[in-house]
């Protein structure tokens, strides 16, 4: 968290527009920004066979895995491997570090002798987040470098690494690393992972003693927020954001909260219209 900062506190206090006047309302505890838990959402979405949490128990993936032949075989392995992951993350001590054992078997299994190369990279990856979740920071940084190295064109999983690799880093207080980790994904502007990555490079910064740098990133979050179509987590982190900095947040006509620096709601339905009339051209 950034020096001099107040954190985010569940439950904070915005104002909100309400007939001419304002009142308090409370931020919804999801505006919260948890990093591994954020990834994990943006991963679901955009990597489900990687982030999605199961839905049958380990002992029928299990089964799956048994009956399964030929390619089908090595998915189920990465099937299993996955809901390994998620319960080597919610188990404790011994039980924990079974599951842990458990998943990194089944990886490398699935993985041996294996000449597909989005599985290749979904593998390479889970290995990667397995180390960042049990808290193998060392690890998990050389695995998102590798990464890095071997899937340039694996899609989301490749920024995913390097975000990953910047939570590694960051943890481990190596700050520059995490900048370094964290800029790769700034340059896919209207991404989450975009915002996401401008966010921790705010904190990176703050963690390092630089508060105006980190101030001055988490002012630009803040910014991508109030593009009126922008999406729902890039709002959450600008809101989050303008807690941060104390700049408050508000709820618009339309229901959504918004950093309250933001342009007022009509300017934004304004900004929007205009886009979409200069976006028309009658047939010449």
């Amino acid at each position: 968290m950034i020096a001099g900062m107040r954190g985010w506190i569940p439950g904070a206090v915005l104002l909100a527009a309400c007939g001419g006047s304002q009142v308090q309302v409370q931020v919804p505890d999801e505006v919260r920004i948890v990093p591994e838990i954020f990834l994990t959402e943006i991963g679901t979405e955009a990597a489900p066979g990687v982030f999605a949490y199961p839905t049958r128990s380990l002992d029928e993936l299990d089964a799956a895995r048994r009956d399964a032949r030929g390619p089908d075989r090595r998915r189920a392995m990465r099937d299993l491997a996955v809901a390994l992951i998620y319960a080597t993350i919610e188990s404790e001590g011994r039980e924990s570090r079974r599951f842990r054992q458990r998943a990194e078997r089944m990886i490398d299994a699935a993985a041996r002798g294996n000449r597909d190369d989005q599985l290749r990279a979904e593998l390479d990856f889970m290995r990667l987040w397995l180390a960042y979740r049990t808290g193998s920071n060392a690890r998990a940084a050389r695995l998102a470098e590798r990464f890095g190295t071997r899937h340039r064109a694996a899609g989301v999983l490749t920024t995913m690494a390097y975000m990953v690799g910047g939570e590694a880093a960051f943890a481990e207080e190596d700050y520059d690393d995490a900048i370094a980790s964290y800029r790769f994904a700034l340059g896919q502007l209207g991404s989450p992972l975009y915002a996401f990555a401008l966010y921790r490079t705010a904190h990176a910064h703050g963690a390092d003693g630089d508060r105006e740098e980190g101030m001055n990133a988490l002012r630009e979050v803040e910014r991508l927020g109030c593009e009126h179509d922008a999406a729902a987590p890039v709002v959450r982190l600008a809101n989050a954001a303008a807690s941060e900095r104390e700049t408050g947040l508000r709820r618009d006509p339309d229901d959504v909260v918004r950093p309250a620096s933001c342009p007022a709601h009509d300017a934004l339905e304004a900004e929007a219209e205009a886009e979409q009339e200069e976006g028309w051209r009658p047939a010449e």
